[in-house]
């Protein structure tokens, strides 16, 4: 890298701690100041926050690795995501934001009972988690980026001090450690201020440096014979990698693994989980936090993946021997980016390991203190100590995060085992919002059978051994659909054993969030209230749409890439009719803001 580059750098991480000062003051007020921004964020900046930060550092290797090896079809490992995500948008985001909690674990206290079950749930899910998932994706985001910084910069892998208990930390060791100490300095002083506002940063450098190396690429293949003749004799391509869906002529797993991501692997995003609820909770109007999901999703899955997929793909045609396709997207950088442009992608991956990194240690730390350390250890203490202790908080979460990933050699398995175990979740986590049997004991056993459910599959459901192989060809996606459907029948006989009649927290809950919906019909007619008439049609009409024009205009931008004209035409056209549906059924959707009165009662 040239001085330049590394004044793009520089300059970055200047700029994140200048941020950090500046918010210090507001974040400094009470906890939901630095937790929740003063829950006011508007929807622009909450939606392109929630997107920085799941641009981490080993996102644009995988996407570019998978369309170069799998095919661009290998995405649906994550696009399925997409289909409970926009649901997330019409059925719970707005919702989230009427609740007036700090996490997502809070909803527990509002939703459910006071019982000694209840407060196991809240202090398992802390450290579940707040402690144990969250050192799991640090710990990854680390090891991803000391990978990327060893093949851009050329650091060795020698070792140049030991530190006990961590072990050995070679160069990229040493900048990470840098770059996580910058984190936790401007994260602990300006909270989820200086997250979201560092996040807009990060996502400015994201999209110039990857649409730079895109476009320069794209031209460079075109030029010549033609970006589709030079592709056709790279030795490592084939026509199905550019296939926006795998072939399911010959059945068997693939079209297994296919119709679970379509129908059934989406479920445990469709609720929001994590940093998500977090920043709809952040926002200043239940409007606002509907509009940022949407824009979350829109540049999550339409206007980030192309300039990874293309840069993947193109590979081939320069390096079409390249065994590890982890490396193509650090080569490519390598190749086509001139200094200065080259600074804004490294400032960009940098950003990318930054920006997750902060994310994980408010949202960490808002669980332990929000829902152990307040409620269970120091009850009734002033503001400005919980906002202190939630810096402490910070501290430990980061060195913690460090011993793990001097220990975790398996991340896409380690990855692969929670999202496994965690699968059967899912359900109980959309029916509690609307179906006013499901209670604490429902939680807990769903929790319980998928954990044993779980484990059991994953030790008797052999996999495939190459890491890219377990996306479409595997029993990965098998594994998530026996665990859901079992633990779905497991709570589901659980909840009509134990809860036979609405109590008084049920009637409450419904009194101040009106859900629509039939599982609220017998609460409603107690209480003699109803929801806004029509509100869950419109929401279904809503979701189908959305996802009709998200998926349209997804594929069809590729087919427009890769010179299929007719046919990226048709699903354009597709789009734009979907979006007009999407548009006029949402000037029904209804808000109503009785945060306020939520935060009083509590």
């Amino acid at each position: 890298m040239a001085v330049v580059d590394w004044l793009v750098v520089a300059l970055y991480i200047v700029g994140a701690l200048a941020i950090g000062a500046l918010f210090t003051r507001k974040a400094s007020k009470s906890a939901a100041d630095f937790f929740v921004a003063g829950r006011s964020l508007p929807w622009i900046i909450a939606g392109t926050s929630i997107v920085a930060t799941t641009f981490s550092s080993d996102t644009p290797l995988l996407v570019s690795g998978l369309s170069r090896s799998v095919g661009i079809h290998g995405n649906w490992f994550w696009w399925c995501n997409a289909i409970g995500e926009v649901a997330a948008v019409f059925f719970f985001a707005k919702l989230w934001r009427r609740t007036g909690v700090v996490t997502d674990i809070e909803f527990i206290v509002s939703r459910y009972e006071p019982s000694k079950a209840r407060s196991f749930l809240r202090m398992f899910k802390v450290f579940y988690g707040g402690v144990l998932f969250n050192c799991v994706v640090v710990a990854s985001v680390t090891l991803a980026m000391a990978k990327i910084l060893s093949t851009l910069l050329g650091l060795g892998n020698e070792p140049l001090f030991e530190i006990p208990v961590f072990g050995g930390v070679t160069s990229a060791g040493l900048l990470l450690l840098v770059l996580g100490l910058c984190a936790l300095a401007y994260t602990s002083l300006s909270g989820l201020y200086g997250v979201v506002y560092t996040d807009l940063i990060q996502f400015c450098l994201a999209m110039v440096g990857s649409l730079a190396l895109a476009v320069i690429a794209y031209l460079d293949a075109s030029s010549g014979e033609g970006m589709m003749s030079r592709l056709s004799v790279s030795s490592g391509f084939n026509r199905a990698l550019l296939n926006m869906v795998p072939d399911l002529t010959g059945g068997g797993i693939v079209t297994i693994s296919f119709l679970i991501y379509l129908f059934v692997a989406w479920w445990a995003a469709a609720p929001g989980r994590g940093y998500t609820v977090q920043r709809l909770l952040s926002c200043r109007s239940e409007r606002d936090s509907m509009l940022a999901f949407l824009w979350y999703n829109f540049c999550n899955y339409v206007l980030r993946p192309w300039p990874w997929i293309v840069v993947g793909v193109l590979s081939l045609i320069y390096f079409p021997d390249l065994r590890d396709p982890d490396k193509c997207y650090p080569a490519m950088i390598d190749r086509f980016l001139p200094p200065g442009l080259k600074g804004v992608m490294v400032a960009s991956i940098l950003a990318a390991f930054m920006s997750t990194l902060d994310t994980q240690l408010n949202w960490g730390a808002s669980y332990l203190v929000n829902d152990f350390y307040a409620p269970f250890v120091a009850r009734d203490r002033s503001p400005r100590h919980y906002v202190w202790v939630s810096r402490a908080a910070m501290l430990f979460l980061t060195l913690l995060a460090l011993v793990v990933s001097t220990r975790l050699t398996g991340i896409i398995d380690a990855y692969k085992y929670i999202g496994v175990i965690g699968a059967g979740a899912g359900t109980v986590m959309i029916a509690r919002w609307y179906w006013w049997r499901v209670g604490t004991v429902s939680e807990i056993s769903a929790m319980v059978a998928s954990l044993i459910v779980g484990n059991a599959v994953i030790f008797l459901v052999p996999d495939a051994r190459d890491a890219y192989e377990h996306v479409i060809v595997s029993f990965f996606p098998v594994r998530l659909f026996f665990n859901a459907s079992f633990t779905l029948v497991v709570w589901v006989c659980v909840t009509f054993l134990v809860y036979r009649a609405p109590t008084s927290r049920t009637l409450e809950f419904y009194r101040r969030m009106r859900i629509p919906g039939p599982g609220w019909r017998v609460v409603a007619e107690r209480l003699s209230l109803r929801p806004p008439e029509g509100e869950l049609y419109v929401a279904v009409i809503c979701w189908l749409s959305c996802c009709i024009a998200l998926f349209a205009t997804l594929f069809g931008v590729g087919m427009l890439i890769f010179h299929k004209w007719s046919h990226g035409v048709a699903l354009l056209l597709l789009a734009l009719v979907a979006t007009f549906v999407l548009f006029r059924f949402m000037r029904s959707v209804s808000f109503f803001d009785n945060t306020v009165a939520v935060e009083k009662e509590r």
